[in-house]
């Protein structure tokens, strides 16, 4: 998802919802943190967000702006609207919100490394990819990474996330 989509798709949600802010916490928050995002950012055709103070507009925005729906048809991507509980996060991800604007509206994106410790949190191929990608182009440090993933609440979050990383940069060498 390009910037603009992203601009456009909280433009949208914000409409819809009656809301101005919202939390980002898929990998289109690299959005607030770089003007050259890597590729499989904008290869990607949603962005995870959800409502900072209203959730109860969830289910409104799924349908609207959602993958099934003709916003997603019309234009190629779309909102996934998330749960806030739904990725494993370091302690502390709420005070390095960065905001990110689209008009009125503000949507408060991961850290760049509370973003990439929650990708290796959930491990699947397309996260690893995104973390190496960031790694790569040195929009990131393994070692702040690495202090982020000690402050996941959870001991078999942390061993899961270093092991992780530890294959990702080994790709990269």
């Amino acid at each position: 998802m390009k910037r603009s989509e992203l601009q456009m798709a909280l433009r949208a949600a914000g409409r819809i919802a009656c809301q101005s802010e919202f939390i980002l916490i898929g990998s289109q928050a690299i959005h607030a943190h770089c003007r050259r995002p890597p590729a499989e950012v904008l290869l990607s055709q949603e962005c995870d967000l959800y409502p900072r103070t209203y959730p109860q507009v969830a289910s409104l925005l799924d349908t609207e702006l959602g993958r099934k729906s003709a916003f997603a048809r019309r234009h190629g991507f779309y909102v996934d609207v998330v749960a806030p509980d739904l990725a494993s996060l370091p302690e502390g991800w709420e005070q390095r919100l960065k905001p990110f604007r689209a008009g009125r509206i503000t949507a408060f994106c991961l850290g760049l490394h509370d973003l990439l410790a929650s990708k290796l949190a959930a491990g699947r191929l397309k996260d690893l990819e995104l973390v190496g990608a960031v790694l790569k182009l040195r929009l990131g440090k393994a070692s702040i990474l690495r202090r982020r993933i000690a402050k996941f609440p959870l001991e078999s979050e942390r061993q899961r996330a270093h092991l992780r990383l530890t294959v990702v940069l080994g790709d990269l060498d």
